[in-house]
């Protein structure tokens, strides 16, 4: 006779539950080592080459609060799922049916949910690199269908016998009318307001070369060529420096770095001003103040700058690791869901996660953010076309050929996806009411450098040169024209529709100019600290005028290892990993103590009509470029006209209180050197 403690053990609700866990974690396990195959690089490794995350940077303590987390939700969710599974088993675990029938038939419904769950994933995630099933006769929305409904039904069947029909109901229209909320969610229709909304819209990387005012062909960006066909277009405008940051900074206080003193991206925010007094006095009028980014790694902006709301994913240097670890089906379906706000804060509404973000949804948060019952002053930033130029969709076929150049074709085939977010951004605002008194600003926080032949300087010298005269990137060298130059465009709008004559303007424009040029367009009164910029006037384009204008640029932090088609991580962290350390708040920033040593590294510019005139630190004297012909002179050969001995002291003025700046004593010179000429 058999004991009762040798009889196999029965399948109960509690054992089914731990092998379906276990099952879960088995899969997963197996899913993440598939993709570590195709990812090649740890997410750490990544993350060090991106925000500079060290290992010892990993015993910051909200550093690791923010990545449990994440931990925590993934296992808590993926735990969730197994109690769903676990609930559908139960009417078949109390049958009558063998301990073997009863096996096969949790193995089909686990099976069935995994499957559902890897459809779904391909089908609206085809770049996720679990996205194995797309091209299968599951990667279509009837085999989702089919796998969805018995899943449902069972489901329901199961709940039915737990919690009763009524009970199983009210839950059922509860969840259905929530996500049908979220979907039909509208932003209201704003009231006549007297003084203009204020939109400014940046868009990250946007050189103006690949617009169609300068030659590009329409279909890249048809929605945005044609917003520009109807504004005013500052044609020569730069960036005070090719960094996204910086840019802002200098925007919104009108000034350059010098002034500000925000003079590198994830500078310690403890030393720079936060004032805007631009939005200190649109709050006064009673405006609301939106900032909103979907990429914001490194950008510190947030609420302590004085807006009203900042939208975006959370900052910090989690973002750079949970974005490369993050890649799940179950991850994915619920991360442009609304409960991603508070389940997944980094990857909520973050471009950076390329392979799952919905530009629609940041969209739909800005616009909804913004009042319906008093003006807005909104700062919104895309960042699309930024590196590594992936998205959530593969690329279309592009009406430009393939030369060889991997980083440009696939920022070319990211101009599309661009478009179609302004375009849809500029409808929504409209269709709400934001564009029935507006004032609309369009611009680019710095280009980008592809190494591209036309980008190359040419030298008037029969000798060789080791300057380096073409890059790749931004910020990484002023004398790459691209990295410098962007798009600076405005429009005013009156009951939805452009209410200004188009033009595009000559002249020499820097993004320091749209603060003051606000002040005069609204009234405002003039701020305690003056503007670098000048108010740009933009309805009286007739009369603009500025032929004598001088405007300074800067570049980043020189990383020689960046300055490559493909990035070499390891040579990245190399040189820059001791530069950055992880604050209380468990974000990445620059280490204030290297501020003197990197300031020497900076390259400086100005430039006045068609010249750029050019500081560079492993230089023993000044550059002199024509913007125009792209050809470069050493300042001791060169014997033209241009005015470069106003720009070598406008130059030497402004960066004079910088440590290490000309080191060769050229600005003590510059009369000896004007008057050897001649």
């Amino acid at each position: 006779m058999t004991s009762e403690s040798s009889l196999p053990a029965q399948i109960t609700v509690k054992r089914t539950f731990w092998r379906t866990a276990f099952l879960m974690l088995l899969s997963i396990g197996l899913l993440l080592y598939y993709r570590q195959i195709l990812q090649f690089y740890t997410p750490l490794a990544i993350a060090d080459t991106i925000t500079h995350i060290k290992q010892e940077h990993l015993l910051n303590t909200a550093l690791i609060l923010d990545i449990v987390y994440f931990i925590v939700v993934v296992i808590s969710l993926h735990l969730f799922w197994v109690m769903l599974i676990t609930i559908s088993c139960i009417p078949w675990i109390k049958s009558n049916y063998s301990d073997n029938t009863k096996t096969l038939i949790w193995l089909t419904i686990f099976t069935t949910h995994l499957t559902l769950s890897l459809a779904l994933n391909s089908i609206l995630y085809p770049t996720s690199l679990l996205a194995f099933l797309r091209d299968t006769l599951l990667d279509s929305w009837a085999a989702v269908i089919l796998l969805a409904i018995p899943s449902g039904l069972l489901l329901l069947h199961a709940l039915w016998q737990l919690i009763g029909r009524f009970t199983t109901s009210v839950l059922f229209t509860i969840l259905t009318a929530g996500i049908l909320t979220g979907l039909n969610s509208y932003p209201g229709y704003q009231e006549k307001q007297q003084s203009p909304n204020i939109i400014i819209i940046g868009i990250d990387g946007l050189r103006p070369d690949h617009l169609a005012h300068r030659g590009m062909t329409p279909q890249l960006a048809p929605g945005l060529n044609s917003f520009l066909s109807n504004s005013i277009i500052f044609d020569k405008t730069y960036t005070p420096m090719a960094r996204t940051y910086v840019a802002w900074m200098s925007l919104l206080k009108g000034q350059y770095p010098v002034t500000h003193e925000a003079r590198f991206n994830l500078t310690d925010p403890d030393i720079v001003d936060k004032k805007f007094p631009l939005l200190q006095q649109l709050k006064n009028k009673n405006y609301r103040t939106l900032y909103a980014m979907d990429e914001r790694r490194f950008n510190h902006i947030d609420e302590e700058y004085g807006f009203d709301r900042v939208i975006g994913p959370k900052l910090g240097a989690a973002d750079a690791i949970i974005t490369h670890s993050a890649d799940l089906p179950l991850v994915n379906l619920l991360v442009n869901t609304s409960l991603s706000e508070y389940l997944m804060p980094f990857l909520n509404l973050n471009r950076a996660y390329g392979k799952a973000y919905n530009p629609e949804n940041f969209n739909q948060r800005v616009i909804s953010s913004m009042a319906t019952d008093r003006p807005n002053f909104v700062a919104v930033h895309f960042c699309m076309l930024h590196w590594p130029y992936t998205s959530r969709e593969f690329i279309a076929d592009l009406p430009v050929p393939w030369q060889g150049n991997y980083n440009h074709y696939m920022y070319q085939a990211m101009l599309p996806k661009m478009d179609a977010q302004f375009s849809a951004f500029m409808d929504q605002l409209k269709r709400s009411g934001q564009l029935d008194n507006a004032l609309v600003y369009v611009f680019s926080d710095h280009g980008e450098g592809f190494n591209l032949p036309r980008d190359q300087l040419t030298t008037s010298s029969t000798e060789p040169t080791e300057l380096q005269v073409n890059a790749w990137g931004h910020g990484t060298n002023i004398l790459n024209q691209p990295q410098s130059e962007v798009l600076l465009a405005f429009n005013r709008f009156q009951d939805g529709e452009p209410a200004i004559a188009p033009a595009i303007v000559d002249g020499l424009y820097s993004l320091i100019d749209i603060a003051p040029t606000l002040f005069s367009q609204l009234g405002l009164s003039n701020p305690a600290h003056a503007f670098d910029g000048e108010a740009l006037h933009p309805e009286t384009v007739p009369n603009m005028s500025n032929g004598d204008r001088l405007v300074f640029t800067e570049s980043s932090i020189p990383v020689k290892a960046i300055n490559t088609s493909f990035i070499d991580e390891k040579k990245v962290v190399s040189e820059t990993a001791s530069k950055y350390e992880i604050n209380s708040l468990g974000r990445p920033q620059l280490k204030t103590e290297l501020y003197p040593e990197l300031l020497e590294k900076k390259q400086r510019a100005v430039y006045s009509d068609n010249w750029q005139l050019a500081i560079l630190p492993d230089q023993q004297q000044p550059v002199l470029v024509n913007t125009q012909s792209l050809q470069l002179h050493q300042l001791s050969d060169y014997k033209g006209d241009a005015p470069w001995q106003v720009m070598l002291r406008a130059l030497c003025e402004h960066y004079q209180d910088d440590p290490g700046f000309d080191e060769h004593g050229y600005c003590k010179q510059v009369e000896t050197m004007a008057h050897s000429r001649y």
